[in-house]
């Protein structure tokens, strides 16, 4: 039996779109307005015609002078309408009001297109709709008919209407350097509350992810409530604003941040926004977090079902001191580790000896590499691993070759002083000839030895945003569609390649670079205690089998705190399992002990990188704990932490979730059988003992 339409045409020029576990429902008054109805649980076709009879006078909108209180689909800048609008543009005679009304709909498959028109001027927006599994995308096709100049001041991708209730309460993942997606969550009050980056890439502060729910007195519930989650693909300046009424009404844009925006468009163009995704979920916060996992996996990620390696990188081994015969060393101990890929970290390319110069010139250094990396990767791969290295491709350095030939060719205003971030300025990616460059130069990079893999890193703000072109778009806009551009022509030519996605750490982890690299980078703080609340936040908004997490040095250069050997694995295991130690110092004990945890990890990888994750305790200065079942559910593999016995913690009581209530699991060390209501009702016993104690427990189903 073939599966029903996702979109359907209703009567009364109304559509309804169903996707897993969700519905969303729009429709065209007779009047040429773009009505919301519903989004949230299912409904039937029939129920439509309910809501478009809906009258919802009674909360008494105050931005509408008539009693039309219902919610506008488009929230457009003009007239009374002086809430948080998805779109404002300046037509060339100075008007900056929009007056549309709904031309023409049409459907193709999962996709909806609303085609809406202004009155008065050749302008039209272009409303999409497609519905992916249990996610609904939405983004926007701003087009200008005329022969006059239009400058776009705003372009949200979507305005996100939610149905009313009585108290809202937001869940988004906060942070700074160091300290990326640390899960917040906060009662929403009338007013606006506005999450953005402003620094041309997404940032540190907050990711472009954001939940709503109805909360209780104490926190979200993970099995039980209503969630709303909205999220941006966009790997440049972004803004998610949620704004409450008095009346109750919560209304939610999101899209590139209007933050000195400007972007021009020209007669007969048109710009198409960044997407937005939106996810409902009606059984609380693991199931929101199921939902983005399977969205991600499905409709995201490249190589989706492909299982990580297991990696080292050389970054807190050597930094910048690069050399052939120490990496190989390296290679050697971390390939009888088991480990997959080898990657040399910054410092392998031309002038590298610290950070001040060689950002641009991406050849090997002579003196270090007289042939080149050709024998390092064919060594590094003669051991059974991948080869990668480390790059920065929008970046110069001041003292480079690159900079030296082209100091045009980064962002700068002629009459003000440049601003270095990480001694480099900013390569104008917005410009033709400097994409075609940066193609150009990685591929010669990849041709030139065999090389697996590169870690793209960014390690600077966007500042001076001139494009130094004539007619020119929005930097703001520009640089991350050249950086998009310049990612996707290197794929094309070395499709082989996995991209690690990095910007100072957790500066760049969004849907949009996502759909370009296998994995990212969440965070430089490689600290095995504070990496459990970074990543605790991250698998929020992303599967596990994007986040990379190394074992490193105890203590860490950025913490300096001693951490055991055991609680530095586990806590790695929980995501993409890497190595960043200087593994020529580890003792033959250690090297031994992390052998045996990365044979371990490769045992339950595929669980952990693409099973359902279930946060069973979550105070990282407490007890954190979490499960990962495998997609067929015949291995769920439990970790638990407790930095400190400050309470005399003998043993926690673990409640899992999600098993098969009839069936039975043994622990793969112990032989022990449990039922999986015994492991629902009851619980599992884990024993932590003694300070930053950790433990992975392994039941396979019987």
């Amino acid at each position: 039996m073939a599966d029903p339409p996702s979109i359907l045409h209703l009567p009364d020029d109304a559509f309804l779109l169903r996707g897993d576990g969700f519905a969303y429902a729009l429709a065209v008054t007779p009047g040429g307005d773009l009505r919301h109805l519903h989004w949230g649980g299912p409904i039937e076709p029939a129920d439509v015609g309910v809501l478009l009879t809906d009258d919802a006078r009674e909360f008494g909108s105050n931005t509408w002078s008539s009693p039309r209180a219902h919610t506008e689909e488009l929230v457009a800048h003009g007239g009374r309408r002086l809430d948080e609008s998805a779109l404002k543009v300046e037509f060339a005679d100075g008007v900056r009001a929009l007056d549309l009304a709904a031309e023409s709909t049409a459907v193709s498959g999962d996709e909806l297109t609303v085609r809406l028109a202004d009155r008065h001027y050749p302008f039209a927006a272009e409303l999409h709709y497609r519905v992916r599994g249990g996610a609904l995308e939405r983004w926007t096709t701003l087009v200008n008919d005329g022969d006059a100049p239009i400058v776009l001041d705003r372009a949200y991708s979507a305005g996100w209407a939610l149905p009313w209730q009585p108290r809202w309460v937001a869940t988004w993942l906060a942070g700074a350097y160091a300290a990326e997606t640390q899960l917040t969550r906060r009662e929403l009050g009338p007013g606006r509350l506005v999450l953005e980056s402003r620094r041309g890439i997404p940032g540190h502060a907050a990711q472009p992810w954001l939940a709503l729910d109805a909360g209780d007195e104490a926190r979200a519930s993970d099995e039980a409530g209503a969630v709303w989650s909205v999220a941006l693909a966009w790997s440049g300046s972004w803004r998610l604003t949620a704004e409450l009424a008095a009346d109750g009404r919560l209304h939610v844009t999101a899209g590139v941040n209007d933050f000195d925006l400007r972007h021009p468009l020209p007669p007969g163009t048109s710009w198409t926004t960044p997407v937005t995704v939106g996810v409902f979920a009606a059984a609380g916060h693991d199931e929101l977090t199921d939902r983005w996992h399977a969205y991600e996996r499905t409709h995201v990620v490249p190589r989706p079902d492909a299982v990580r390696p297991v990696l080292y990188n050389s970054w807190e081994a050597t930094f910048f001191d690069v050399r052939p015969e120490s990496q190989l060393e390296l290679a050697r101990r971390a390939a009888a580790l088991g480990a997959e890929l080898f990657v040399v970290d910054d410092g392998w390319f031309a002038g590298r000896e610290d950070e001040s110069a060689g950002v641009g010139d991406w050849t090997p250094d002579r003196s270090a590499f007289p042939d080149g990396l050709k024998p390092l990767a064919d060594e590094v791969q003669a051991l059974g691993m991948r080869f990668g290295v480390w790059v920065e491709p929008e970046a110069v350095s001041p003292d480079s070759d690159l900079f030296r030939a082209h100091p045009d060719w980064i962002y700068q205003w002629p009459t003000r002083p440049r601003t270095l971030a990480r001694q480099t300025h900013l390569l104008a990616l917005s410009r033709p000839d400097v994409r075609a460059h940066l193609v150009q130069a990685l591929d010669a990079l990849l041709s030139s030895a065999p090389i697996d893999a590169l870690k793209w890193d960014l390690n600077r703000p966007l500042t001076e945003a001139s494009s130094g072109l004539e007619g020119a778009g929005s930097v703001w806009v520009e640089h991350v569609e050249g950086f998009y551009e310049v990612l996707d022509r290197v794929r094309e030519r070395h499709p082989g390649v996995w991209i690690e996605s990095c910007a100072s750490g957790g500066g760049r982890a969004d849907l949009g670079v996502l759909s370009r690299a296998e994995w990212v980078w969440p965070s430089d703080n490689t600290d095995a205690l504070e990496r459990l609340a970074i990543q605790h936040g991250y698998a929020y908004a992303h599967s596990p089998h994007t986040m990379m997490a190394w074992v490193t040095d105890s203590p860490t250069y950025l913490t300096k705190r001693e951490i055991p050997l055991r609680f530095r694995f586990h806590s790695a295991m929980t995501g993409l399992l890497g190595v960043g130690g200087n593994l020529a110092e580890w003792s033959d004990a250690d090297l031994a002990a992390a052998a045996e945890y990365v044979a371990q990890y490769k045992r339950i990888r595929a669980t952990v990188q693409f099973g359902t994750l279930r946060r069973l305790s979550g105070a990282p200065d407490d007890v954190t704990a979490l499960s990962y079942l495998a997609p067929d559910g015949a291995q769920v593999a439990v970790f638990a932490f407790a930095p400190s016995v400050r309470r005399l913690r003998r043993t926690v009581l673990l409640r899992l979730r999600g098993l098969d209530p009839a069936a039975v699991y043994a622990d793969a060390a112990t032989g022990t059988r449990y039922s999986g209501a015994l492991l629902h009702h009851h619980g599992l016993r884990v024993a932590l003992t003694g300070d930053y104690a950790s433990e992975l427990v392994v039941l396979d189903r019987i």
